[in-house]
């Protein structure tokens, strides 16, 4: 990767790797106790010849309020995210059309949350994604100077070196910065009530047991997040229904593990949001793991 890395590392944190479970997980302890960690792992195998389908060969690893893949990009069509999005060109240069036909070519792209774009590169890319009311997010957001889509220099995140593990390389990047983003109690309350298990708790019973309104509840999150409430919990959603996928799991469960009403809601979220469908990245991952596709 282009550019020289910033130097990494905050005094006073330490790093965990361990293994609950059979689940591969690696915790970051940060001072203030704020805490980071990533969990699940789902790898992308590509797509036989012939498919109709995306064929991302790569790895994604999910942590509390932070993405990552890293991996060859491949194809998928106009999407958002509810995230602000880093791409990463590992080789060369990435390539971003945003849906008024600009382009943004370079070797560091930030995408602002709820931009619609398409990414195409012809080599290794890795894209990080930051939850709004995440301090990573906070630490993108003043790189983007309120430009959708900009251009940055690749050394404002610690390199992604190939030789490390991804989900080692998120916990580093996450502990990378030391400024905690401050939102709200009450908004910070809402959003880890809504986060047990998406599809549980409506907004509206969120924001009671944190003695708001609904409406103000909704007013606070667009005002404090940049994107409305219901978005984040689509996109904390798509989070659980990834790990699910990332597990085996058919699609069927994947969608109500993460809280959606059937399949066809949860495809058509996964569609909005990331470009493509949840039967291809099934598949992809299935055929890393030569598993049996489960409807």
């Amino acid at each position: 990767m282009a550019g020289q890395a910033r130097p990494v590392g905050r005094e006073g944190a330490s790093e965990v790797v361990g293994d609950a479970g059979g689940e591969r997980s690696t915790a970051l302890s940060l001072p203030g106790g704020e805490r980071f960690i990533s969990r699940s792992v789902l790898r992308l195998g590509p797509c036989p010849v012939g498919f109709a389908l995306m064929s991302w060969a790569g790895e994604f690893v999910f942590g509390e309020s932070a993405a990552a893949y890293r991996g060859p990009s491949a194809d998928n069509t106009f999407h958002v995210h509810a995230a602000i999005q880093l791409v990463l060109a590992e080789t060369g240069r990435a390539t971003v059309a945003a849906a008024d036909g600009r382009e943004y070519i370079g070797a560091a792209i930030l995408i602002r949350p709820l931009i619609e774009h398409v990414l195409s590169s012809r080599g290794l890319v890795t894209l990080l994604y930051a939850e709004p009311q995440s301090t990573l997010a906070s630490h993108l957001e003043g790189l983007a100077r309120h430009a959708d889509i900009s251009i940055i220099e690749p050394s404002v995140v610690p390199e992604c070196r190939a030789s490390e593990p991804l989900d080692r390389w998120l916990v580093r990047v996450a502990g990378s910065f030391p400024r905690k983003r401050i939102i709200d109690a009450r908004l910070e309350m809402a959003l880890a009530v809504l986060s047990r298990q998406p599809g549980t708790y409506s907004i509206r019973e969120a924001a009671m047991q944190c003695g708001l309104s609904g409406s103000r509840l909704r007013v606070l999150a667009s005002t404090q997040l940049g994107l409305p409430l219901s978005t984040w919990l689509i996109w904390r959603k798509l989070e659980r229904a990834a790990r699910a996928i990332s597990e085996g799991e058919a699609l069927s469960m994947a969608a109500a593990a993460g809280g959606f009403a059937d399949q066809a809601h949860l495809a058509r979220a996964m569609r909005r949001m990331f470009g493509i469908t949840p039967r291809s990245a099934q598949l992809s991952a299935l055929l890393s793991d030569n598993r049996s596709v489960q409807e």
